[in-house]
This record gives C-alpha cells, structure tokens and sequence, in this order.
C-alpha cells in the first residue's frame, strides 16, 4: 500500500496537520469551558436552592408564629405572588407545589404538630403540671431530674393516685434555620395555642418572640425575692444544678410563666384561670428556692451562657451530653 505522505508535499502535510492540531486544542477548550460552565451553572443552583429552603424555614416559623398568637405581622414572609403562567399536564402539579410549597410546609407542619398532640395525648398519662423546655444548653437531657424537682411542689391534679410532672424539651436555636428545628419548632408553638402547660424555661438565647409570652411582672409582684428577673425566677443557684445532676449548667436559666392571653383554642379567662392556680406553685418554687441560697449561702454558677452557631442548634447540646 502506497504511503500516502508521499502523495502530498511535506510543507503541505505539516501545513494540515498543524491545523488538524489546532482544532483539536480548540475542541478541547470548548469542552473544557463547557464543563466549567456547566459547573458554575449547578454552583449557582444549588446556592440559590440553599437560599430558598433558609427563606422557606424562616417563613414556615414565621407563619407558625403568627398561627399561634407570638407575632401579628412579619416581614421576613414575602407578600408579593410569583408572576402566574399558563401551564399543562404534569408541569401544573410541579407548578403547583413550587407556588404553594410554603403553604404546604406550613400545613405538614401543622399536621405533624397535630399528629404529635393527638399521640402524646392517647399514649402518656395525664400530667399534673407540663413545663415547655425551650432553652437551647444541654439541659434537655435532664427532664427526669427537673420532673423529680417540680414534682415536690404539685398535687396530684388529676386524681390518678400520683404526681407526674411532665418536661417537654423542644430546645430552639434562633440563629439556626436548618430544617432539624422544624419539630422542635412546630413542638413549642402548638404549646402556645392552649390556655394549658403555662411554665416555661429559657435563657439568654432564647428568641425574643418568645420571651414576649412570658409574664414579667414578677419583680413587682415579689419585691423581697432578690432571684425575680423580668421573664421569672432565675436558677442561677449551684444546689439546684446539683439536683438536677447538671453541674455546669449556665447561669443564665431562667424559669417563667407565660402571660395570660386569649389562644388559638382557648378565651383570655380560661388561661387566667389556669395562670391563678399554677402561679401558686411558681411562688413556692421561688421561696423555697430563694431561701434554701440564702440559708447555704450560695455563689451562684460560674458556667456562662451556650454560644449557639448559626445552623448548628445541636453545638451546644452536644457538648452537654
């Protein structure tokens, strides 16, 4: 077989196969550029992806707080319609759920709470007294040790033959919008729709929409007790973070009493009427309490307030543990 080189004029072979050369780089750049490209393309996606489920877990708590009473009107919820097109077929259920997705968030979120309430009810016995543990320190792993403390100050309400005080930890980081806080979340909030379960536990991170249900009128109403703060009784003592086998508990735990208030459920006098009675144990809870400090003389902790990470509400859980 003739080699066919020697058909064609060396400076004419070298002149093609230069450019045979040169279009092979330039393929080879398109290629690259289109993968880089297409890698900034999906950078850009998931950036904006990200952006969307953080605006949609704000909006979703929002929504949650303004269902039950925390908040009349938030800002951070958007109020202007995304521009409506005509679709069809399969394209009208994913346009359905991308328009409404917040909507839908927000009623499986209702639905979960709901469904959480309705099993709580059938599947626990009846408490005599709930106390909503919002703050975000660690001292979710004690509601054993805070039942047994509350539990020296409660009758048996319900006339079931014992005393049970239930603990409902739903810690909340409000610098935190990841999606693990959405149970905890939904938790604490269908809590605030009843007239019932009116103690609650925060500290110094707890978001100040929820702090604003609180009664702060303490100070005033018990002028000789030196450990009232405006959201309650302070538990800044050492022996009580001994009893609830919490030793470096931080100081800034504070026990409260939410305010009476009209709910989603219940009217104004119901939740005064439960505030009345239950505001008999707080202020046994506060003398003794005030009383066993002065009589051991305690200091107070030395532990300072968690440092909560922006969407990482578990930081200082986890260190607790």
């Amino acid at each position: 077989m003739q080699d066919n080189k020697n058909l064609i004029p060396d400076e004419d072979f070298e002149y093609e196969k230069e450019l045979a050369r040169k279009a092979r780089l330039e393929e080879e750049d398109k290629e690259k550029a289109r993968e880089l490209e297409e890698q900034e393309r999906i950078k850009a996606e998931r950036e904006r992806e990200r952006a969307r489920e953080q605006q949609l877990a704000k909006e979703r708590v929002e929504l949650m707080k303004i269902k039950s009473g925390v908040i009349e009107h938030s800002d951070a919820i958007s109020e202007t319609p995304d521009e409506i097109r005509k679709v069809q077929g399969f394209e009208k259920v994913t346009n359905f759920i991308y328009h409404y997705k917040i909507l839908l968030i927000f009623i499986i979120a209702v639905l979960a709470a709901a469904a959480y309430m309705i099993y709580d009810t059938v599947t626990r016995k009846k408490p005599d007294l709930t106390v909503i543990m919002i703050a975000n320190n660690g001292l979710e792993f004690r509601t054993e040790e805070l039942s047994d403390f509350f539990e020296k100050y409660v009758d048996d309400r319900n006339g079931d033959g014992e005393v049970y005080v239930q603990v409902i930890a739903c810690p909340l980081n409000p610098n935190s919008t990841d999606m693990s806080q959405t149970s905890n979340q939904a938790k604490a909030l269908a809590q605030l729709q009843t007239a019932d379960n009116l103690f609650m536990i925060v500290d110094s991170n707890t978001d100040p929409d929820f702090l604003d249900v609180l009664y702060h009128e303490f100070p005033g109403d018990y002028p000789d007790n030196k450990y009232m703060t405006e959201n309650g009784l302070s538990l800044n003592f050492k022996f009580f973070a001994n009893e609830v086998k919490y030793e470096s508990m931080p100081y800034d735990v504070v026990l409260g009493m939410r305010a009476p208030i009209k709910t989603v459920q219940d009217s104004e006098e119901k939740m005064q009427e439960n505030f009345d009675r239950d505001v008999k144990v707080f202020k046994e809870i506060a003398d003794d309490l005030a009383k066993k400090a002065e009589e051991s003389g305690d200091t107070g902790l030395e532990t300072p307030p968690a440092k909560l990470k922006k969407d990482d509400s578990s930081s200082a859980s986890d260190s607790s543990k």
